[in-house]
C-alpha cells in the first residue's frame, strides 16, 4: 500500500489543512526559538516577512485579561500551560478572535526536553454560538419542567404554537382560537376583553377560567402570558402557560363560598351590571331564590354545590371575593 506522502509534499498536506479549518502549528526548542507555520502567521493576522516569531510576539496579541504570568519562553518546555488552552487573541486590525491551542513535549535521547510543538485552531464561530446552544438547552429543560401547557400566542388572541404538547393528547384543541370554543359560552366575552387590554397595554396576561374537556366536564386553568418583544420594541407574539389548578381552586371555593354573604352576592351581580334574571340564567339558579339570598344579612345558606356554582359563575365573570379578618368583600379582579 502506498501512503498519501508518497504522492504528496507533507507540507503541502500541512497548507491544505490550516487553509481548509483554520489552524496553524508553531514549534519551539529548548532554547526558547520558535518557528511558525503559515497558518500561525494567518490565525494572529501577521505577515511573515515582517514579524519574527517569538513567545513575545504571540503574548502581545493575547487579549490583556487572557495572558499568563510572564515567563521566559524557555519555560514552555516544562509547563506546556503557558501557551495551551483557549484564549482570545487580538489582531493588529483590532479584530478578536479565540483560538484553542493544544501542546506536545517531545524529549531528546537523554529523556530531556528537546522541543515543544502546539497546534492551534481557530474556534470564534463555536464561541459565538456557545451562548445560543446554552439558551437552546434551557429551554428543552424548560418545557419538560413546566408544570402546564407551554404556547405561543399572537397579538390577536390566536395560539400559534404549543411547546410541550408531547405528553398532552388533547392540546390540539388550543390551537387558533380553538382555546375560545372551550371556555364556557357566557365567559368568552369576558376573556376576550381580557387578552385585547393585555394586547393593547402590553401588560401581563392573567386569569382562571374553566376550560371544557373531551368528557364534557370543565377543569380550572391558570392562564398567564408575557409579551416578547421584537428589534423595534413592538410586541412580537406572548409567551403563556396553562396549569390545571382545578384541584386547588375546589379547595379554595370550599372554604370561600361557605362564607359567602348576601351583600357580596348584591355588590358582585351590580359591578357586573347582571339582572337577577341573568344570573339566574347563568347559573341555574331559580330568580326567586337569587333574591332571597341576596336580602339575607348574614352567611348564605345554600349546598356546597350550589354555593360553589354561584361563586365560579360570578369569579369567571371578573369578580373576586375577598375573605380575611375584615369585613367581607369583593372587586374587579
Amino acid at each position: 500500500m502506498r501512503h498519501l506522502e508518497n504522492y504528496l509534499d507533507p507540507s503541502e498536506i500541512l497548507r491544505f489543512f490550516e487553509e481548509k479549518f483554520g489552524t496553524g502549528i508553531w514549534r519551539c526548542d529548548a532554547e526558547g526559538r520558535m518557528q511558525w507555520s503559515r497558518g500561525f502567521y494567518d490565525l494572529l493576522g501577521l505577515d511573515p516577512n515582517a514579524v519574527a516569531p517569538s513567545y513575545a510576539e504571540i503574548e502581545r496579541r493575547i487579549h490583556p485579561e487572557d495572558r499568563r504570568p510572564q515567563c521566559d519562553p524557555r519555560e514552555l518546555a516544562f509547563d506546556r500551560s503557558l501557551l495551551e488552552g483557549e484564549f482570545r487573541i487580538i489582531r493588529p486590525n483590532h479584530a478578536l478572535r479565540w483560538l484553542r491551542v493544544q501542546t506536545e513535549t517531545f524529549l531528546n535521547s537523554a529523556g530531556e526536553p528537546e522541543c515543544v510543538l502546539g497546534a492551534a485552531i481557530d474556534i470564534t464561530e463555536q464561541r459565538r454560538s456557545q451562548p445560543l446552544k446554552t439558551d437552546a438547552g434551557r429551554y428543552a429543560a424548560l418545557t419538560q419542567v413546566a408544570g402546564g401547557l407551554l404556547w405561543v400566542g399572537s397579538q390577536d388572541g390566536r395560539i400559534t404554537a404549543l411547546l410541550n404538547a408531547e405528553n398532552k393528547p388533547d392540546a390540539h384543541r388550543f390551537f387558533g382560537k380553538g382555546w375560545l370554543d372551550l371556555l364556557p359560552e357566557e365567559e368568552r366575552e369576558t376573556a376576550l376583553r381580557s387578552w385585547a387590554t393585555a394586547a393593547e397595554t402590553g401588560q401581563p396576561y392573567d386569569v382562571e377560567h374553566r376550560l371544557r374537556q373531551s368528557d364534557g366536564s370543565y377543569r380550572w386553568y391558570h392562564c398567564r402570558a408575557v409579551p416578547v418583544a421584537d428589534a423595534g420594541g413592538g410586541i412580537r407574539e406572548w409567551l403563556g402557560i396553562s396549569t390545571d389548578v382545578h384541584e386547588e381552586r375546589r379547595s379554595t371555593q370550599h372554604v370561600a363560598t361557605s362564607r359567602l354573604t348576601g351583600a357580596q352576592l348584591r355588590a358582585a351581580r351590580g359591578m357586573l351590571n347582571w339582572s337577577v334574571k341573568q344570573l339566574a340564567a347563568r347559573t341555574g339558579i331559580s330568580a326567586a331564590v337569587i333574591r332571597r339570598l341576596e336580602e339575607q344579612n348574614g352567611f348564605l345558606r345554600l349546598p356546597d354545590e350550589t354555593l360553589t356554582n354561584l361563586c365560579a359563575t360570578l369569579s369567571s365573570a371578573g369578580i373576586e371575593f375577598i375573605f380575611g379578618a375584615g369585613k367581607p368583600g369583593v372587586r374587579p379582579r
